[in-house]
């Protein structure tokens, strides 16, 4: 019965992650574009000297979508740090001294936790403060090359 649920359990892990998988593939390509988009535009408006309107709606815009991003990678991040504590407070606990039906569980809940819970974006990477600082960094430079090329 305990396996049976176990089971299930990385199962319906399993179907979680390929759902929001490709959603938050999808989310991180947008958000980069629009991100660059929106950069080059600013980067126009201060160039051509357009209305500032124009200029604090790009900057405001830019600064949403940046935090869209941010947050799905602080999710990442967060639930990554939840598994490891799990692992962490399990083994710490006195499993050895148990009964013998508490400590196969607690040996289940140790070997389930060896296996890294993230987010990944389209199975491709991790979702993690790394992947937003790589994000950003990657729109700088796109942003950098477009205002050379402009």
């Amino acid at each position: 019965m305990l396996i049976e649920r176990h089971n299930k359990i990385i199962l319906f892990s399993e179907d979680i992650e390929k759902l929001f998988s490709f959603f938050a593939l999808m989310q991180i390509v947008l958000n980069t574009l629009t991100m660059c988009c929106l950069g080059f535009f600013t980067i126009i408006c201060i160039h051509n000297e357009i209305a500032v309107f124009l200029l604090v709606k790009a900057v405001l815009s830019y600064c949403v979508i940046m935090s869209e991003a941010f947050v799905v990678c602080f999710a990442g991040e967060h639930l990554t740090l939840k598994g490891k504590l799990i692992a962490n407070a399990t083994y710490e606990t006195l499993w050895y001294d148990m009964p013998v039906n508490m400590g196969r569980i607690m040996m289940f809940i140790m070997m389930r936790s060896q296996k890294q819970l993230t987010i990944t974006a389209g199975k491709m990477m991790d979702m993690s403060f790394e992947s937003f600082t790589n994000i950003m960094k990657t729109t700088a430079s796109y942003i950098s090359v477009l205002n050379a090329m402009y």
